[in-house]
This record gives structure tokens, sequence and C-alpha cells, in this order.
């Protein structure tokens, strides 16, 4: 069976259904001409309408964006919203419902539903902002169904997720046959493309599937990762750089994935000073042998400089939740990819190893940070821009680098060999008598005997027990100006305050 269709084939088979899951993380793995034919449609004949879309990392440009109007569109059920600002402003101007929950728990959701089960028993999510005693991931006050319930087994409390049901899935891959088998050996992220189509099969919906080339025979058993039955059309498209863009900076595959020596020029020299002492300071907390979660902004050069000096890191494995293994991390607009990484694993099964303890650090950002340990970095300001896949990561690892600017918008510093200056001060501080948002618990830290480090340019903070001390401090800095008024709590300060370890 012949299983390629056409562009108005596949309009007209999306014009009924109601939910729609896409992959996709940012530019890598999203299906740009599937989501642009969805709005064409929309358009043209006012259907699909009323869609509840659904995503685990969110795909850009304008990915899921392509989507945002607010006939189209009824509820958005993601994790992260930072990259689709149009859908972002749908919910935050309460035109649409919506939901932000763990990304890894979104992934392990589709798995529950493909296999029919009611839905997703975890630990993951307590105490943050996705429990139901603090919102149950509720976005607006359009949202009114728990979708997130607390239970209780054996004596312990769980969150469970609900299942939900997945009328079509739209998923991008690399090469399919006519038989319809995918391979996806050309993307750069594998996302959570297995997962979602067969929850899309057990909810009686569609998969559909965008690829960049079809072979004349049958791809080989050892090619194919999404094998035919799971695929109901596919189509080819013919423009890349529109709509099937490798990353951001990269239209094709062009050695992304193998050459060693392709991304070794890391703009180290292009990084804020900030950025480079906070980078330098996180290095310090690294051994040779660790594996390493990195997540978004400082975090992503910390991978970089350990790269630059293999000699000192050389069994140091960095992992990023899109499911890529080691390799030199690429930079916003493209985290998520590496250059040369070691292997891949899909999105869902990389959260496996998160959840499950594997992990010896995380290096993440943080928005703000409270009196108690709590951190926020799903709310900036009258932004809301989701949790990622920081709440996942953060629950079983052993130890957590929370890295970022002690102050923010309008910092600016100077730095005289190991002196530090502040010239202007930022206007927002991020040490908060109470966080906007619980993103992470020092409850988890307990739960789990985590150890807790807040690391900035000029100071370094230890969190236990529910209480935030000071234990470095950067020669230059005054203590009273340059910190604890910056604060708008006071902290424990350590007896003999250490010099910051530039």
């Amino acid at each position: 069976m012949n299983k390629q269709i056409t562009q108005q084939e596949f309009r007209s088979q999306i014009q009924p259904v109601k939910s729609m899951a896409v992959t996709g993380f940012r530019w890598s793995g999203t299906p740009q001409l599937l989501l642009r034919l969805v709005r064409k449609e929309f358009d043209k004949n006012g259907k699909p309408n009323g869609l509840t879309i659904m995503f685990t990392s969110s795909a850009t440009d304008p990915g899921l964006d392509h989507l945002a109007h607010p006939d189209l569109l009824a509820c958005s059920f993601g994790s992260y919203y930072g990259s689709i600002p149009e859908i972002r402003k749908l919910v935050q101007t309460n035109k649409i419902k919506g939901y932000s929950l763990p990304q890894g728990q979104l992934s392990f959701l589709f798995r529950e539903i493909g296999r029919g089960s009611p839905g997703l028993i975890s630990a993951v999510g307590k105490h943050t902002y996705v429990d139901p005693k603090f919102g149950g991931g509720k976005l607006n006050a359009k949202t009114l169904e728990e979708v997130v319930e607390t239970i209780s087994m054996g004596g312990t409390e769980y969150l469970f997720y609900k299942s939900q049901p997945v009328d079509s899935a739209l998923i991008r891959g690399s090469i399919a046959d006519q038989m319809g088998n995918i391979a996806m050996c050309n993307e750069p992220v594998k996302t959570e493309f297995l997962a979602m189509a067969q929850a899309a099969r057990s909810s009686g919906g569609k998969i559909f599937v965008q690829v960049s080339e079809i072979s004349d025979q049958k791809l080989a058993p050892d090619k194919i990762d999404l094998p035919s039955h799971l695929v109901d059309g596919f189509i080819v498209t013919n423009d890349l750089e529109n709509d099937h863009r490798y990353t951001n900076k990269f239209v094709v595959h062009d050695g992304l994935l193998t050459n060693g020596d392709f991304g070794q020029e890391s703009e180290d020299n292009e990084d804020p000073l900030y950025k480079k002492r906070i980078g330098n300071r996180a290095l310090k907390e690294l051994n040779p042998d660790l594996n390493v979660i990195l997540g978004q902004g400082v975090p992503e050069i910390v991978g970089v400089y350990a790269r630059q000096s293999p000699e000192k890191y050389p069994n140091l494995t960095t992992f990023m939740e899109s499911g890529v293994i080691g390799g030199i991390p690429e930079r916003r607009p493209d985290f998520g990819v590496a250059f040369d990484p070691s292997s891949f694993l899909t999105q869902d099964n990389q959260f496996v190893g998160f959840n499950g303890g594997h992990m010896d650090m995380a290096i993440l950002s943080f928005a703000q940070f409270d009196a108690q340990g709590n951190v926020n970095v799903s709310v900036l300001g009258d932004d809301y821009f989701g949790c990622g896949g920081y709440i996942d990561i953060c629950h079983a690892v052993k130890k957590i680098l929370f890295v970022g600017s002690f102050t923010a918008k309008g910092l600016e510093i100077s730095q005289d060999q190991n002196k530090l200056t502040i010239i202007n001060e930022g206007n927002i501080r991020k040490a908060v008598k109470s966080v906007d948002e619980i993103t992470y618990s020092p409850k988890i830290q307990k739960e789990n005997d985590q150890e807790i480090l807040i690391i900035t340019e000029r100071c370094v903070f230890s969190v236990e027990n529910n209480q935030v001390e000071l234990i470095e401090i950067a020669k230059g800095i005054d203590l009273k100006k340059d910190i604890l008024d910056q604060m708008a709590f006071d902290p424990i300060i350590h007896k003999q305050l250490k010099p910051f370890l530039s």
C-alpha cells in the first residue's frame, strides 16, 4: 500500500479532529509543513476548530504558532511556552485554556495513553505549581478542568496525570518508503514520536508524517524508527528551508551529528562577563566522571567550556532533555542539539534516566529564589514560560547548580584581574521574599537528599533545611551594598565566608 498522500488529502482528513499531538523541539523535529496546512485549511474552511494541541517541548518558527487563533484553538496542553509567543498570548489573555505540565511526564503520558491506561502515576511535580495544592498546572481563569490529581498509594502521596484523547499526531521524520515506514536518520533530536503515534492509534486517531525524502525501495528493518502500521499518511516536503529546517542555524543535515570539529568555535569571547564568571565557577563543581544534565541559558556555556578542556573532564558526559547525549551543546535558539553527540535517545527514554536518579548533577537557570530555598523559572514578570523539563530534571538528581545573574535587567559589571566591580545594578531582584511560582521546592531536596548551590557572578549560596546560606563572596564586592541590600530577605551568612572561586 502506498501511503504517500497529497497536501489536499491531508487537509481534508484533518478537518474533523479535536485534539492534535505535535512533535518538535524548537526547530528540530517540527513538522512545519503539516502545521502550515492545518492553518491553511482553517483559514479557508473554518476547520478544524475548537482544537486541543498537545506537546512536550514546543515546536517553533512559527511551529505551533501557526495554530494561534482563538477559534482554531480551544486548549493548549503542553510544557514549555517560551518559544511560542502567540499561543502564550492567547493563554495569558484568557482566549484559550492552557496547562503547563512537566515535559518528561507529558512524554510518559503519551506512553500511558498508547497502552490504554487511564493515566500516569508519578512523584514528579509534587510541591510545585503542578501539584493540585498549588494550581495543578492550570495557567488562567478560563482553565477549570483538573488534569492532575493527588492520590495515595502505600501511605505515600503521588500525582496522577489523567490521560487525554489524541485524535491525531503530526510527526516529522527524515525518509519514508512507499509503504509508510519512516526513518529518523537525519533528525537532530528523536522527540517522543513513537509514544505519540501509539497514543493516537490507541485513541482511534490518525498519524501523519512529514519527511524530506522518499526511498524507491523498502527501508531496511534496522533503519525503520516508525513502522508503517503507525502511519496513516506521509507528505514529502520540497521546501527544506521553510518547512523542514534542520535547526535554526542549518537548513539541512550538514555534519552536525558526526563532525567533531564542526562546532569548536564556541564563541567564548562573545559571552558577557557575568556569564563567563558564572560558567567558570560552575566548572569548579565538576569532576572528570560525572553525568551532568544541562538546562537552557547560562548552563549551556558550562558544557561548552568543559569541552574546551577535555583533558580535565575526560569522562564527563552531558545530557539534554531533548534526548541528546554528549557532544558540544548548541546555544539558543538551537538549544537541544549538539555537535558530535555520542548518542541519542527518544525524549521519553531520556527522562526515564532523569526521573530514575541516574544523573549526578544538573545545571539549571533560575529567575527567582526565596528565603525558604524555593526556585522559580516558569514565570518571568508578566510572561509565563512554563517548566519545560525543569521539574523532571530536578526531581531525583543528586546535586543541582542553579546558575544565573544576581540581579537582572540592566546589570553591568567589570573585572580587574580577579576584582569584581558592579557598575550598574540590575533593576530586578532575583532574591525575593517569596517566589511568584514554585518550579523547584526544597521539600524535594529533603525527600531525595540533594545538594543545592545557587551560583551568581558575585556570590554563592547553599540551600539546606529550607534555609539559604551565603558561603562565597567575590573580591571587590561589598557584602551589604552589593549583596544584602539587593535581597528581599536576610540569608544566613557563613561564619567563614570563602572567596569566590573564579
